[in-house]
């Protein structure tokens, strides 16, 4: 039985059981050899499969007390799903791991708190940027929108955000192209380590370093893997192939400055004080690691090129809908964002951005207000002239004939007077409403003049 036979079965039988579970055998595939790296299952610590839209697309070791990742285990290709790839807001989290009985599938994480995983609002005004083990960039459709987990997010800073993607993602990901090129799969473990003394809201661990592991091999069980045969055909006729199994790793201290070494897995395994990370990869052999990394290396040595020119940075703020966004669940509030190709991990945005961004979205409206009070202020202004104007006209009708003209002049000094100091009060913004009360004005004077005109005749 083929994948996409094995993937049918799967879901017409509903034998996808659970993400939070006792083993990984119900994602296996995702490691090499279908083993799990060794040495790194410790107390407070659960598995996960991680599951959306029925389909598992990652598998994950999670610290419920560090309430971060250990790591994600994931494929390329393994691109999971029909729909297209978006970002959601607020991103997933997994029920399970607070309460075994709730759903399998990782949901819109609105919950306020939790005591064993972060939570939205652990990062929100944190300074933080939710940084993707699993990275959006490397398969899509809804493989990708997995990975918008907070199960697969650490705390990271934006410089080294940033400079991750740059020297470590788009490399791997520019690595497993040239893997499967070469008719083989890639393994990719992405890893934390080394928890600092910082916890962001005083709850969830800031990590010291990040790490991936790469095995490029072929997948030993070809008749029930349900990351084969996956096409590809984003990746260009222009990748290199490199005909043989390989292995790397790449490891980064957090922090901006600090440039991300190139090292053998085995180097990995011996920092990390952990087992083997793949399970029979030959290019973490002793005998041929060392040779395959100095290969691999003069390979990176040519993507190099490719990847300087790509520091644009994820925006995670809330995506604006286009035409083409999927309808949302129900129970998912989820829209689409279209920055193709999406490069680093994710980036939080900061409480005190978001407030400036308000406030410039909402500083036209305010001036309109002020624009509309002005006007309401020159137009009570105008009437309040008219109103002087009659009633000068009333009292001289009263009055001798010979004052007639007199106070009539008096009247248009002082319609004058107030139309200066409205024009002069009046800001640039409404030149357009002192056109219209000059038009209105200007009506006015004329009707004063012929009933002045009239006044004179009768008199």
């Amino acid at each position: 039985m083929g994948p996409p036979s094995l993937v049918i079965l799967v879901l017409l039988t509903g034998t996808v059981q659970g993400d939070v579970l006792p083993s990984f055998d119900e994602c296996n595939w995702f490691f090499q050899g279908k083993i799990p790296p060794q040495g790194f299952d410790t107390q407070n610590r659960v598995r996960i499969c991680q599951r959306y839209k029925n389909y598992y697309h990652y598998a994950t070791l999670y610290s419920t007390d560090l309430r971060i990742p250990v790591y994600s285990a994931y494929r390329y290709p393994c691109s999971l799903g029909h729909k297209k790839a978006y970002r959601p807001n607020p991103w997933f989290y997994e029920p399970q791991i607070d309460d075994p009985s709730k759903s399998g599938e990782m949901k819109p994480c609105r919950v306020p708190s939790s005591d064993f995983q972060a939570v939205e609002s652990d990062y929100q005004g944190s300074g933080y940027n939710r940084g993707h083990l699993y990275p959006f960039i490397l398969n899509r459709d809804e493989s990708a929108t997995s990975t918008c987990t907070l199960t697969n997010a650490v705390p990271e800073s934006s410089g080294a955000n940033n400079r991750w993607y740059k020297e470590a993602e788009s490399v791997a990901q520019k690595l497993a192209e040239i893997c499967h090129k070469s008719s083989r799969s890639m393994y990719l473990v992405t890893g934390t380590a080394n928890p600092t003394q910082k916890k962001m809201k005083n709850r969830v661990a800031v990590p010291g370093r990040v790490w991936t592991a790469l095995c490029c091999t072929l997948p030993q069980d070809q008749n029930n893997d349900a990351c084969l045969n996956n096409d590809m055909g984003s990746e260009g006729v222009d990748i290199a192939t490199y005909n043989k199994d390989f292995s790397f790793a790449v490891m980064k201290q957090m922090e901006p400055e600090a440039k991300a070494e190139h090292l053998m897995v085995r180097e990995v395994q011996n920092r990390l004080g952990v087992g083997k990370i793949f399970d029979s990869c030959r290019g973490t052999s002793k005998e041929d690691e060392g040779e395959t990394f100095k290969e691999v290396e003069e390979l990176i040595s040519k993507l190099v090129i490719s990847t300087d020119d790509q520091e644009t940075v994820e925006d995670n703020s809330p995506p604006i809908p286009t035409e083409d966004s999927p309808a949302a669940d129900s129970d998912e509030l989820a829209m689409e964002q279209s920055d193709a190709p999406l490069k680093p991990g994710s980036q939080e945005v900061d409480e005190g951005v978001c407030q400036s961004t308000i406030a410039s979205a909402l500083a036209p409206i305010g001036k309109m207000i002020t624009l509309v009070a002005s006007g309401v202020s020159a137009f009570a202004r105008l009437i309040a002239t008219v109103l002087n104007i009659i009633q000068v006209l009333a009292v001289t009708v009263l009055r001798v004939p010979a004052r007639i003209i007199r106070d009539s002049a008096c009247c248009l000094t002082i319609m004058v007077k107030y139309l200066i100091v409205t024009v002069a009060t009046v800001p640039q913004e409404l030149l357009s409403i002192v056109v219209s009360i000059i038009s209105d004005t200007a009506g006015a004077i004329s009707w004063s003049a012929r009933l002045i005109k009239y006044l004179v005749r009768i008199l």
